[in-house]
């Protein structure tokens, strides 16, 4: 009878140290398995494995995913799309907005601006307002050359206006510039100024005057 208990014993003993064992090597898979994870993380928040937080690539010299460069060859953790943050890829100061402006950030999270009402946008500011340009030496006009006007037009005193020599704006409308050529009929040398009808050009001739450059525009002319 006590050696039937002995046995009986020594086998739950051993049952027993069997369920020891494989539950101390759940443990130790289950710790495994945690310092895993803790190890990736780890490696995903300083970017690569031996790089400095934000930094990843050979050397570790690029910025890993949600950093972005700013100088000194350091990467900074992306921002809230704000201007009050400096936008996504700031760099630790708010957006700065010129005169009559107001900041914004655009959709590739940089610094951006829009133009208060009855401000035009230009260059890098809105120093002008609406209908007038900046001309860059501290001026505001509707034109600062000829080339701001539309075709053929002058720019004269910050206004379009007059036309270039040889045209005219016939059709008495501002919009498409100086768009008659006064260079042959029926507008030759002013509008609406034909040479046909004009005396014969000699005594034993048959044609008549035709319209020829003179001094600075057109006449009709033998």
């Amino acid at each position: 009878m006590n050696l039937s208990r002995a046995i009986a014993s020594s086998g739950l003993c051993a049952l027993l140290a069997g369920c020891a064992t494989a539950g101390a090597a759940d443990d130790d898979a289950g710790g495994e398995a945690a310092d895993g994870g803790r190890t990736a993380d780890a490696a995903r928040s300083d970017g690569g494995a031996g790089c400095p937080t934000g930094k990843t690539g050979p050397s570790c010299s690029q910025c890993a995913g949600g950093f972005h460069a700013c100088p000194g060859s350091t990467c900074a953790a992306d921002h809230p799309n704000q201007p009050d943050a400096g936008c996504t890829s700031g760099c630790g100061s708010p957006c700065a907005a010129p005169a009559n402006a107001t900041a914004k950030c655009s959709p590739q999270g940089q610094c951006d601006f829009d133009c208060n009402a009855t401000w035009d946008k230009a260059d890098a500011g809105c120093a002008c307002q609406a209908g007038l340009i900046d001309c860059n030496d501290g001026t505001c006009a509707a034109c600062c050359s000829s080339a701001d006007c539309p075709q053929h037009q002058t720019c004269a005193g910050g206004t379009c206006g007059g036309c270039d020599d040889g045209w005219a704006d016939c059709n008495n409308s501002s919009g498409d510039g100086c768009e008659t050529s006064l260079a042959s009929e029926p507008n030759c040398g002013a509008c609406g100024r034909s040479c046909s009808g004009y005396p014969a050009c000699g005594l034993f001739t048959f044609h008549g005057e035709s319209c020829k450059p003179s001094g600075q525009s057109f006449g009709c002319k033998c």
